[in-house]
């Protein structure tokens, strides 16, 4: 007779088994994994920070790797480098080139950014995508901000807030409800 808790585990271990064997590593990488657990890096972790992890990486309270591919879940997720995937926790921070999604209350690309930003505090240096928050700010941006307040240096596209700013504009650079640029 079988143990009740013998398969209990067996779908949800084969499941996360699936998806990290999902993301194969690429021959040129050097020091890619396929898994990071942290729970302080980058001293308690299981893959030293300079590695790329390229799969699934669990922060319990931080985790900080160069480039990271796949999903990226935890309290503070970091990548010195550029990072493609999800990332969703408390704070992302990626100092690269970001593509993908952050959704956090507090999302930060640094450098470039392609995608979504969904939090409470959303910050990117430039980039096209979707920034939606209640705090949302952009050096240069092609696509849409919505949020209570939204600031660009430069925009291509539409805010959408109580209170939209772009500083590139001559004319009406803040205004309420909705600002836009196009050319």
């Amino acid at each position: 007779m079988r143990h009740p808790s013998s398969g209990a585990l067996a779908p949800p271990v084969l499941a996360l088994l699936l998806l990290v064997l999902s993301f194969p590593p690429s021959p040129l990488a050097a020091q890619e994994e396929p898994f990071q657990l942290s729970l302080i890096g980058p001293t308690l972790q299981v893959v030293d920070d300079d590695a790329d992890v390229r799969g699934l990486r669990l922060n319990i309270l931080y985790g900080v790797n160069e480039n990271v591919t796949g999903l990226d879940v935890g309290l503070v997720n970091h990548a010195r480098g550029a990072f493609k995937g999800l990332q969703w926790g408390l704070v992302g921070l990626t100092d690269g080139r970001f593509t993908g999604w952050q959704n956090g209350a507090v999302n930060v690309a640094r450098e470039e950014m392609y995608g979504l930003q969904h939090g409470l505090v959303n910050v990117m240096g430039e980039g096209e995508g979707v920034q939606w928050g209640v705090f949302n700010r952009t050096r240069h941006l092609g696509g849409l901000q919505v949020a209570l307040v939204n600031v660009a240096d430069d925009l291509y596209g539409l805010q959408v807030g109580i209170v939209n700013i772009i500083r590139s504009k001559e004319r009406f650079p803040i205004l309420p409800l909705a600002n836009w640029k196009f050319q």
